[in-house]
């Protein structure tokens, strides 16, 4: 599960992306994969390993809540047929 966030604010030069997904290696470790970044860049990243599966979607959950209370809009996806 992959979520997608944009924060734009033109009168600020602001135009950044925000991404969150959950993940899982071949040892049955869970983690939180992030990527963030300005638009037009690769942004950086950073991947935090869990204990249990519960662990790393309260911590996926947690970022959701601090990225939408600082402006953030979650990306709708865009369904097939629907645009480009």
């Amino acid at each position: 599960m992959q979520i997608d966030m944009r924060r734009f604010d033109p009168s600020l030069n602001m135009n950044r992306f925000y991404s969150v997904e959950l993940t899982k290696d071949l040892f049955e470790q869970h983690g939180v994969h992030r990527q963030w970044g300005r638009f037009g860049t690769w942004g950086r990243h950073r991947h935090d390993w869990y204990a249990t599966k519960t662990e790393a979607e309260s911590a996926l959950t947690d970022l959701i809540k601090q990225k939408l209370a600082r402006g953030y809009l979650i990306k709708l996806p865009v369904s097939k047929g629907q645009g480009v």
